[in-house]
């Protein structure tokens, strides 16, 4: 499935534009802050019916204005559909072909993205919970199960830590914590299998840089044993209520990853972190084909401040081979002049102005 257009008013620094798309490689250009970033925010907030910049939806909306727009038509297998998210009064509605949705999902059935960023770098150096957490992102991007497992936990500490601020009720805490105990194992349990299954089709990967890389992945959880997860909780309640924060369960996952012996985001060069990092991502888009039959989109946001010449050639080689659709910013046309071919498309974009130049 591609996307064959998108419209886009009061988006952003969008005041009203539609673009027409090549159904392969898609290279935007521009300065920083003209809207290039916006542009991939937008197609992944339409595909996912959430931005993954911002949970504020009034921050999509132009400045000065009270409602925003996107759409974009999508065609293959036979089939072409329209998707409209439509934001007014703050609040984000969801159209499939005019009729509107309620649930995310269905929107999963018709395209599903990847996007890579500086910020999944960035991420995967700080410390293990925004690791964890934008992990977390990829396998929820490849699972939904997974996805509604985590939010089912998520909201279960919520509720746990709101007790720990006020009442401090052990009946009450007794009994969230029965349903953290299975939460918990389940979540850390299915993370531990995607993590194993993202690494070895990562070290795969890494291997075509150089043969004789090897990468293992490493989680320390007391998650992963029901019996000892029991015993933290417990022993942890005093604790617990003076924090007032729940400090055992699956949202305390460390989570390495082991390259060539060492701690890859700790001891790893600056190459080393980049490889890395761009092979979770290749690894990402595989396993979406193997579930979903079908490639992902690939969004990549400001390509050449992400990948070295080497690291680049190699990245472009790869998705250059996949039969899908992809979205690429840059600072400058050049990046791409070594891969000039009829299925690119490159455009312009100044102060959210988007035109096709070539």
């Amino acid at each position: 499935m591609k996307i064959d257009a998108i419209y886009l008013k009061k988006f952003r620094n969008y005041e009203e534009t539609k673009i027409q798309l090549s159904p392969r490689i898609n290279l935007f250009l521009g300065n920083n802050g003209q809207g290039k970033t916006s542009l991939l925010e937008a197609v992944w907030t339409c595909i996912n019916g959430q931005s993954y910049r911002t949970s504020v939806t009034k921050n999509l909306i132009k400045f000065g204005s009270d409602d925003a727009r996107i759409e974009i038509r999508t065609s293959g297998d036979n089939s072409i559909n329209e998707i409209k998210l439509v934001i007014e009064e703050n609040k984000k509605k969801i159209f499939v072909n005019d009729k509107k949705i309620k649930n995310r999902t269905e929107l999963k059935r018709i395209l599903s993205a990847v996007i890579l960023d500086r910020e999944f770098k960035e991420n995967l150096e700080k410390s293990h919970r925004p690791r964890r957490i934008i992990l977390d992102s990829i396998i929820s991007n490849i699972s939904l199960g997974f996805k509604k497992k985590l939010k089912l936990y998520n909201d279960e500490i919520r509720r746990k830590n709101e007790i720990l601020s006020s009442t401090k009720d052990d009946e009450i805490l007794d009994f969230i914590d029965k349903r953290l105990i299975d939460l918990s194992y389940s979540l850390s349990e299915e993370r531990h299998l995607w993590i194993d299954r993202m690494s070895k089709i990562a070290e795969k990967v890494l291997k075509k840089l150089d043969s004789k890389i090897s990468l293992k992945f490493r989680i320390d959880s007391d998650s992963l044993d029901i019996n000892n997860l029991t015993k933290k909780l417990k022993t942890n309640r005093t604790k617990e209520k003076i924090t007032r924060k729940c400090m055992t369960g699956s949202h305390k996952d460390k989570i390495s990853f082991i390259l060539n012996k060492s701690d890859a985001f700790e001891f790893g060069s600056e190459g080393e972190k980049k490889s890395l990092s761009m092979a979770l991502k290749i690894s990402e888009i595989l396993l979406i084909k193997k579930i979903n039959k079908d490639y992902p989109i690939i969004l990549v946001d400001e390509i050449g401040s992400e990948f070295d010449k080497e690291r680049f050639n190699f990245f472009y080689r790869f998705i250059a081979t996949l039969e899908t659709q992809c979205f690429i910013t840059a600072n400058n046309k050049s990046i791409l002049e070594p891969y000039k071919n009829k299925q690119s498309s490159v455009f312009s974009i100044i102060n959210g102005d988007c035109k096709k130049i070539s």
